[in-house]
């Protein structure tokens, strides 16, 4: 039975994904996903030039299934704005456990630091789309400011990446209630000020 360019595209990435975790996020070869897959390097090499791009696309089928896995399970039935945002602490909680971004933030930090500072990668444009999304529609039914949902995305992007990325940083200090610190700061940037609670 002959496997579709698509099913050897899967497979290939499979490896990459084994591989990199197994060796705790250092850098593998072509030659080492392709013996994993059970693929010829010129297999690789036909649909990735080097592991770099290969990474790029592991990382963004990795986050998108994230965010699609957690959506999925935890569907939003009801336009009720704090439920929107636990699921995008749930996104954010899923994201900081994933065994492979976390390996590749620890080992390879050249790689994964353009897309803080430098550049948006496909991941990141799809997460903005769904925020935009999620955004527009609370502001539909009166639960979220006015504003430009696109521009009103980033800074919820920016937000929940720093408490992947920087988790580290504070984690002795927020420990297991960051995910209480983080609903409380897109609460307050997301909602209108007449919704918000009265400051103690």
């Amino acid at each position: 039975m002959s496997i579709c360019k698509e099913d050897i595209g899967d497979q290939v990435l499979d490896a990459a994904r084994r591989c990199l975790v197994r060796n705790d996020g250092r850098k593998v070869t072509i030659a080492e996903v392709a013996r994993e897959a059970g693929v010829s390097r010129p297999t690789v090499y036909r649909r990735w030039p080097d592991m770099s791009e290969m990474i790029r696309a592991l990382l963004t089928r990795e986050v998108l299934g994230i965010v699609a896995a957690v959506t999925e399970a935890t569907p939003l039935r009801t336009a009720d704005f704090d439920a929107a945002i636990d699921q995008v602490v749930r996104v954010v909680a899923a994201l900081r456990d994933d065994e492979l971004v976390a390996a590749l933030w620890r080992e390879q930090r050249d790689f994964m630091t353009p897309y803080v500072f430098d550049r948006l990668g496909t991941s990141q444009r799809g997460v903005l789309d769904l925020l935009s999304g999620v955004i527009s529609r609370g502001q539909t039914e009166g639960q979220v400011r006015d504003g430009d949902p696109a521009k009103m995305a980033s800074m919820v992007l920016l937000i929940t990446q720093s408490a992947i990325q920087s988790r580290a940083l504070v984690e002795s200090i927020l420990g297991d209630e960051w995910s209480i610190e983080l609903h409380h700061a897109l609460t307050s940037y997301l909602r209108r000020p007449d919704d918000l609670p009265p400051a103690n």
